[in-house]
């Protein structure tokens, strides 16, 4: 019996490499969600004692930087009260924050089932204020609760109800680290999931100032609004694990380049090779964009075309290989002398 062609090889190169995108994609893009930007109409209605309802759709944002900031950064001291209606004990939402953009937070109170989370920036913390404090039994479905949040020196307080539930040192004048961004009630500032509830009291208290964002015209609250999630994520990453991640987007992508090097006979220069997976992951990490809770990292898609480079040149190598020369140089001449013999 007569050796395969030497065209097999192009061809299984191939047939792996269409294997390793559709990996990729999956990873990429699972669970499927498909969440693309678009035009929405707001949710957030304004009901006729004044409060503020939110639903699955929400945008209530300040249009710019709260003028109390600059106090709380200088004094370091800030009171934040809320009173909210959830509507069910739902999955981890923000009912109000401060923050610039989907990863930078200043402080952030959310509702994750029955729990109340404080985020909180600080000396310490990453930069949406992690690890966060947490008040277990805090808020129960439909039934009002009273939140306060005092930030004061070296210490946090949180009360629920009038009742003190968490007392904590943290580092001095805390707020003196926050930085610039907008207060967004009901929702994650550009992404994020959504809370749905009711807020009827929604004051931020520093020395000398006071401003309550349930008031008329305290938010901008659009009638329709563009949908289209924070979902770039910062570089250089903020999270260790981010970090750590680095090598294995590397090693994920080797394959890729070695397989576009031998997916042609003669083998694909290392260049163009590169090249070509690069036209491989950067639309799939910008289809990212399209589904739910998926985030494009720029230092991913710089190490895994730094992995596609790393396998081309592997490819390549190998492909002039002496052994690897050798053995294709035997392989044609065994085809050859099967081919001369008779029927």
């Amino acid at each position: 019996m007569g050796n395969p062609p030497v065209l097999a090889g192009p061809v299984v190169a191939r047939v792996l490499l269409a294997g390793m995108v559709v990996l990729l994609a999956v990873i990429a893009y699972y669970p499927f969600r498909w969440d693309p930007p678009r035009i929405v109409r707001n949710q957030v209605v304004r009901t006729a004692d004044g409060s503020l309802r939110f639903s699955e759709m929400n945008a209530a944002r300040t249009p710019g930087t709260p003028a109390w900031l600059g106090q709380a950064r200088t004094s370091g001291s800030v009171q934040i009260k809320l009173a909210v209606d959830p509507r069910s004990a739902q999955q981890r939402a923000s009912m109000m924050m401060l923050a610039s953009n989907f990863w930078d937070t200043d402080f952030a109170i959310v509702q994750d089932h029955s729990s109340l989370l404080v985020w909180l920036r600080r000396p310490g913390s990453d930069i949406s204020g992690d690890p966060p404090f947490t008040v277990d039994g805090a808020l129960a479905a439909r039934r009002w609760a009273s939140v306060e949040v005092l930030v004061h020196g070296d210490s946090l307080r949180v009360q629920v109800n009038g009742r003190t539930r968490l007392a904590a040192r943290i580092p001095a004048d805390s707020p003196r680290v926050w930085t610039a961004g907008q207060i967004a009630l009901g929702d994650e500032l550009h992404g994020g999931g959504p809370w749905q509830g009711t807020i009827r009291h929604a004051q931020v208290s520093t020395q000398g100032h006071a401003e309550d964002y349930i008031n008329p015209g305290a938010l901008s609250i659009p009638a329709q609004f563009l949908y289209f999630p924070d979902r770039i994520e910062p570089f250089p990453p903020a999270e260790l694990a981010d970090w750590l991640a680095f090598p294995l987007h590397l090693l994920l992508c080797v394959p890729v380049g070695f397989l576009i090097v031998w997916a042609r006979r003669p083998p694909i220069h290392p260049v163009p090779a590169t090249l070509l997976a690069a036209g491989i992951i950067v639309p799939l990490a910008a289809g990212r964009l399209l589904f739910y809770g998926r985030h494009i990292a720029v230092g991913d898609v710089v190490m895994q075309s730094v992995g596609a480079l790393l396998g081309a040149l592997l490819g390549w190598w190998w492909a002039h290989h002496p052994t690897a020369s050798r053995g294709e140089t035997r392989g044609r001449a065994r085809t050859g002398m099967s081919g001369s013999l008779p029927g």
